[in-house]
């Protein structure tokens, strides 16, 4: 079995620091927040105004979803907890570089993402300001402030942290069969939007038979979180009849074909872990139960699966929390050579 990588004098000072630099952003949330640990439940409640989002109807809901991500993220120091993942993931004979690659760029992702995500209000006073504008970009870009300088900081720790650390040639450590994280987070992308396609011609038909005629106004223009009420006391039985859908349109893509639409998109599919081949339908099962399963969680629930996804830097073959619990794995799809033309 190869060894571990070594800290070096450089490398452990520079995981440590990249740890508090990414835990600063959350600690100026619990210290200057009136009530600590209600940080999530805000951030959701402001994506709940009166006036309706009419533009983008289809990067709304993302919108609103990254938030309430985003202020778990916060709340909860994700960011320093993925760099602590990432040295434990080092000291366990996963690649340093590797590592460290994917650790700074959910870093770099977290701070450019994160001042996307306020509804900013039109200075002009004509409700929400309009996604993907110019006034919209303007204002985005003179939102950066400390968090991302933090953020930023921490990734650029993490690459040093990771390149002390890099082993010789005849040391070098095990490395997952295929790396598809990246493949996996477009494919989730892709299936979201997928998603609120579909949902949105089911919900207003529903609403119409049933005379739920409120749902109507609500749509899904603030994402799925929110739709459900994943932050109010009591749920509407309507509104959590969206969880079922969620899940068949998973299970029954994953059990046929071991892919979704975006899996398809991204060439990459869900297999049996052991022998690798067409997963059992009880196992797809099982794995898209988590999502529908978590969200019902208040606070901790969004929480949970950011855990979930972190896991995959621990694990030896690369996989998520779902995939172990589930006997699953994600690989590529191969690529047969075309055969020539007569």
């Amino acid at each position: 079995m190869p060894p571990s990588p070594r800290l070096s004098r450089l490398a452990l000072p520079a995981w440590l620091a990249a740890a508090v630099a990414a835990a600063l952003p959350s600690w100026e949330l619990w210290h200057f927040q009136p009530q600590p640990g209600i940080a999530g439940i805000r951030m959701s409640e402001a994506y709940r105004s009166e006036v309706p989002l009419t533009s983008h109807w289809l990067l709304s809901p993302l919108q609103g979803d990254l938030a309430v991500i985003m202020a778990t993220v916060e709340t909860w120091a994700v960011s320093a907890l993925l760099v602590l993942t990432g040295l434990l993931a080092c000291l366990g004979r996963r690649d340093p570089e590797t590592v460290g690659r994917r650790v700074a760029g959910v870093l770099v992702l977290l701070a450019i993402v994160g001042p996307a995500l306020p509804r900013y209000v039109d200075p002009e006073g004509h409700g929400p300001m309009p996604l993907l504008s110019a006034a919209w970009f303007t204002t985005v870009i003179d939102s950066w402030g400390s968090t991302q300088f933090c953020l930023l900081t921490a990734a650029v720790l993490v690459l040093v942290a990771s390149w002390a650390m890099r082993p010789a040639d005849l040391e070098k450590p095990v490395t997952p069969r295929a790396d598809t994280a990246w493949r996996r987070l477009a494919a989730i992308l892709v299936d979201y939007l997928v998603a609120i396609v579909l949902l949105g011609a089911v919900v207003r038909p529903v609403a119409i038979l049933t005379g739920a005629y409120d749902l109507l106004s609500l749509d899904l223009e603030y994402g799925f979180l929110n739709w459900i009420g994943l932050f109010e006391d009591k749920a509407e039985p309507l509104r959590l009849a969206i969880l079922p859908v969620l899940f068949l349109y998973f299970w029954v893509q994953h059990a046929l074909w071991g892919r979704t639409l975006g899996k398809r998109l991204l060439r990459i599919r869900v297999v049996s872990a052991q022998p690798e081949g067409p997963p059992r339908a009880r196992r797809t099962a099982l794995r898209a139960l988590i999502f529908p399963l978590l969200v019902l969680v208040p606070g901790f629930g969004p929480f949970c699966l950011i855990v979930d996804g972190l896991w995959a830097l621990l694990d030896p073959d690369g996989r998520v929390l779902h995939d172990r619990w589930a006997g699953t794995a994600v690989a590529r799809v191969r690529v047969r050579n075309a055969q020539p033309q007569p």
